[in-house]
């Protein structure tokens, strides 16, 4: 028996459409954002690439492309050099400066509330030196004691 003509769902995601949203991914737009533009459902790229090779390799160079392009788009500063590891002079400055300042801020607050800065770097728990008695201060005599 064969196919017939005319019958059954329309094809959405045809070459023409393929292309426009091989294009916005190449653009730095994200697959859900690009399939929404797109006016197709955020599945439909992904299940004609698990069946398509060429597509989903298509997908891959573009995501690539797109992952770049969004990179680039980020203004150099702090963010960039701390979290995309740019190492150029201006990110790099800019985290200087920036960790310089909550440095510096963090020692005045700690000179404001006179305490030293190492003792505001975290909380301190004394040791208890005494002997435990037993079933006061002992959990892992009472966690034993239950089971």
């Amino acid at each position: 028996m064969t196919a017939r003509r005319g019958r059954g769902r329309p094809t959405v995601f045809e070459a023409p459409t393929q292309a426009a949203y091989l294009e916005l991914l190449r653009q730095g737009v994200r697959l859900g954002d690009a399939a929404d533009l797109m006016g197709i459902s955020r599945v439909t790229p992904a299940r004609y690439a698990r069946t398509d090779r060429e597509f989903a390799a298509a997908v891959d160079e573009a995501r690539a492309v797109g992952a770049k392009a969004r990179r680039e788009g980020v203004p150099h500063g702090e963010y960039r050099y701390n979290v995309l590891g740019c190492r150029c002079p201006v990110c790099t400055r800019a985290a200087t400066t920036a960790r310089a300042g909550r440095r510096a801020e963090a020692t005045t607050e700690a000179t404001a509330a006179n305490e030293s800065p190492a003792s505001t770097a975290g909380d301190i728990h004394p040791i208890r030196l005494e002997q435990p008695v037993v079933g006061e201060s002992s959990t892992s005599f009472l966690l034993a004691r239950a089971s």
